[in-house]
């Protein structure tokens, strides 16, 4: 709250604008930029100076790694472990963190950030230094980097990525990014901790097998339902350019909010797909929301177990502690209802078509940021609605999934091995 609440007024200083904005427009782009939703209700660049967007870049890498940060923390307060390369581990009781603790999850999380951006900001810079310039270019791939690592999904482009639908380098670099601070510090430092010989946690297993078949399915869907769309994939001159759209259009969904099609000129099976997609969201501990991949297929498991008549759900042969499906039906009944409550407000302030006004609703509360084009016709109340959903949406499902670990937690080490939800 305060981070918006700051960023709201240096969004408002004439430094910070090229044209006029309103003290609800600055407000309802703070609070995107912060829950790194990506929703905006005027256009990044021709609205905002440099010093504007640098605002919004840093409001964006405070919100992103704020959260992950925050999301380890809980974990150690916890009682979990952090084993490998960042050495990091709970030193007090169940209920308390050394302060070195705290020091030191910054430090390597903000490290590993910065790493990752820097190295993705060369092959960015490799397209845009060429076509706006030595400084407009570098400033183009740092943004834009910082966006997709948090999963912001802010652009300083009108059309977000449609003007690179086709081109590789765009369509690698920014998914990997989103898709690598959605998996969560956990997931990542899991992944550098790997030898061979050694099992990967059932949590990196998860993410990765969930990510993997997620982004397969959706890719394959949007290809089939969009590509005899004339206003989508159709319109796009050769195959390759439109596989690599289905890719980008199946992946940002979870919960980055680029776009290099038309999500208002999809067809309605398609902004389904979308929906559902937004709705599951990222991995935990990450930059991005929903209701989690671990917290999808941990109620697959159970109920696969109910159907096939058996007493103990597993994933990956590993069992499912009762605590870790609590955890996983609370966030998704919360998701559910806050996606219904938001979309009944807004069919109610908004004379839109339903379909236009839940996928609105779903993509606030995952903060994902794609929009059928409500988001820019939006009535004072809506955007009003909006922002609260986007706030709910970040903030409520890791904070509900810490209380309720810490009701119904169980030892140490059955910590150590739970999957992480929320």
């Amino acid at each position: 709250m305060v981070l918006i609440l700051v960023g709201t007024a240096l969004l408002k200083l004439p430094l910070s604008l090229n044209a006029s904005l309103s003290w609800g427009g600055a407000l309802f782009t703070a609070t995107s930029a912060v829950t790194v939703t990506g929703l905006i209700v005027t256009e990044t660049g021709p609205t905002f100076s440099v010093f504007g967007e640098a605002v919004i870049l840093v409001l964006m890498q405070a919100g992103g790694l704020g959260l992950m940060t925050f999301a380890v923390l809980a974990l150690l307060s916890l009682g979990g472990r952090i084993r490998g390369q960042s050495h990091l581990v709970a030193s007090g009781s169940y209920d308390e963190i050394h302060p070195r603790d705290v020091l030191r999850t910054v430090k390597v999380v903000v490290k590993m950030a910065l790493v990752i951006e820097g190295i993705a900001m060369v092959p960015l810079a490799l397209v845009w230094v060429p076509e706006h310039g030595w400084i407009q270019g570098l400033w183009w791939s740092l943004f834009h980097t910082v966006s997709a690592f948090n999963n912001a999904g802010f652009t300083l482009s009108p059309d977000s990525l449609m003007a690179y639908a086709g081109n590789p380098a765009i369509n690698v670099v920014i998914p990997a990014l989103y898709l690598i601070g959605g998996f969560g510090f956990i997931v990542i430092t899991g992944i550098l901790d790997y030898r061979p010989g050694r099992q990967l946690d059932i949590n990196v297993k998860v993410v990765l097998f969930g990510t993997l078949v997620l982004s397969l399915m959706g890719g394959a869907m949007i290809y089939m339902l969009e590509s005899d769309n004339p206003a989508t994939l159709a319109a796009l001159p050769s195959l390759s350019d439109q596989l690599w759209a289905s890719w980008l259009q199946a992946t940002t969904p979870r919960t980055a909010g680029f776009n290099s099609l038309d999500i208002s000129a999809m067809t309605q099976p398609t902004s389904l797909v979308l929906m559902l997609l937004m709705f599951i969201g990222a991995g935990a501990n990450g930059t991005g929301s929903g209701i989690k991949v671990a917290t999808l297929f941990v109620l697959l498991a159970a109920t696969w177990t109910y159907i096939r008549r058996r007493r103990e759900p597993t994933l990956f042969s590993q069992p499912i502690a009762t605590t870790t499906l609590l955890k996983a039906l609370s966030v998704t009944v919360m998701a559910v209802i806050g996606i219904f409550i938001g979309t009944l407000a807004l069919s109610i302030t908004e004379n839109a078509d339903l379909l236009m006004v839940a996928f609105e609703a779903t993509s606030a509360l995952g903060t994902v940021g794609l929009t059928q084009g409500l988001t820019t016709e939006l009535s004072g109340w809506g955007q009003v609605i909006v922002m609260m959903m986007m706030f709910v949406g970040r903030v409520c499902p890791l904070t509900v999934a810490y209380l309720v670990g810490s009701a119904f937690s169980s030892s140490r080490d059955s910590k150590e091995r739970e999957l992480q939800i929320g």
